[in-house]
């Protein structure tokens, strides 16, 4: 049986773009720039001859066809990532593998989060390990530019109540997911 599908990137982009109403933070999530996510929305929108956004000078709106749409499609996507995990039982008990900068190895949420094995951290601030696929998350000192990578900006508490600026790098299909979540959660505590 073959199934009549709109462009499953498009999907993928309206169902990110929805969930943020923003092309700039969907494009973040997903490792592509804002106008790719815009315009597999405009394809996706073409292919189903309905608007699912309405574009306004700074930000979006789903129209009422995008509001009926966009739970399905998340609920579809969710069902994915469940299949996924159930094909793949190795993925559903692996912990997310950060490596972190040495820097900032005395951060109070860093010594917690190996307390708590929330996560597997090692040691290193080289990019390469999220390229190579020795780490599926990267924190370091805030700065520099990631293109490909989800990045999110966090205030890291130091020691003595000082906060410094820290990136989280990490594999696009990795961002939003529930380890991920956690993870910014403790580190942002």
């Amino acid at each position: 049986m073959s199934y009549r599908l709109p462009p499953l990137n498009g999907l993928r982009a309206f169902e990110a773009a929805a969930r943020h109403l923003s092309f700039k933070h969907a494009a973040n999530e997903l490792g592509v720039t804002p106008g790719a996510v815009s315009q597999q929305v405009r394809a996706l929108e073409r292919a189903l001859g309905i608007a699912l956004f309405r574009r306004l000078p700074r930000s979006l709106l789903l129209t009422a066809e995008g509001e009926a749409f966009q739970p399905s499609i998340t609920a579809a996507f969710r069902m994915i990532a469940d299949a996924a995990e159930a094909a793949a039982p190795a993925l559903a008990g692996r912990r997310l593998r950060l490596a972190v900068a040495p820097s900032l190895h005395t951060c109070p949420a860093v010594v917690q989060l190996r307390h708590r094995k929330a996560a597997d951290p090692t040691s290193g601030d080289d990019l390469a390990l999220l390229i190579e696929g020795r780490a599926d998350a990267l924190l370091r000192p805030a700065g520099g530019t990631y293109p490909g990578f989800h990045v999110e900006r966090i205030e890291l508490r130091r020691n003595r109540g000082t906060t410094a600026p820290a990136d989280i790098i990490t594999v696009p299909g990795l961002a939003g997911c529930k380890e991920h979540r956690a993870l910014l959660k403790m580190l942002k505590g």
